[in-house]
């Protein structure tokens, strides 16, 4: 495009400067010049001057290749998603909630092991007695089971009813007790001072299990 600029511009000029040159030289200097020789001049000029234009022109067109090759686009790699791994879920340890039963010191005798029998009783039940008088309960009682009572696992204890013990309401019995023993316990008391039958209970334990009811009835008299 460039070109065929320059080569338009110098035809102007060459054409400007011929007809320059004719001014130039007027009727005065030169003789009239044949305008058909004028013409002939700028039509071998004008036809020069195309030739070389479309000389120019063609050499460009050939310059330019006509097919422009097109670049080959490269793939473009498609990116793969890296898949991170599952983590494997460890199921959870099985936890043992449950809480142990707890052991409880309560014994049951079973029968035929453990047995207690009454042999007597003193002041037998209903016996009158002075009021305010001290006297001894005692209960005479037979091991009738399988099993001996042994030393540590008796207690000797108030239940219920009047209390008319002199000391405490639980004591320790200390001592053996073979299958076919009997065993005498004694507690201190004292009559009531008021008029009246009164009655209590007392339990022999092992091992903090009844094995006998041992009872009171007495009559406070004047």
């Amino acid at each position: 495009m460039r070109s065929k600029k320059f080569l338009i511009l110098t035809l102007v000029l060459v054409l400007t400067m011929l007809l320059s040159a004719c001014n130039a030289f007027g009727p005065a200097a030169q003789p009239t010049p044949d305008p058909a020789a004028i013409q002939a001049t700028l039509d071998a000029v004008a036809a020069s001057a195309l030739e070389t234009l479309t000389f120019q022109l063609t050499s460009t067109a050939q310059a330019v290749p006509t097919n422009t090759p097109v670049p080959t686009l490269e793939p473009t790699a498609t990116p793969t998603a890296t898949l991170e791994p599952t983590p494997t879920q460890v199921p959870p340890t099985a936890t043992n909630t449950r809480i142990p039963a707890t052991a409880t010191s309560t014994f049951t005798p079973t029968p035929g092991n453990y047995s207690c029998q009454i042999v007597s009783i003193s002041p037998a039940s209903g016996s009158s007695l002075k009021v305010g008088v001290d006297f001894d309960m005692i209960w005479t009682v037979k091991n009738n089971g399988l099993k001996n009572w042994d030393v540590g696992t008796l207690d000797l204890k108030y239940d219920s009813g009047q209390k008319m013990q002199s000391y405490g309401d639980v004591f320790d019995m200390n001592t053996l007790v073979e299958t076919g023993k009997e065993l005498k316990l004694v507690v201190d008391m004292v009559m009531p001072t008021t008029t009246g039958t009164y009655t209590a209970t007392w339990k022999l334990l092992l091992n903090g299990a009844s094995i006998c009811s041992l009872p009171v009835n007495v009559v406070a008299t004047d």
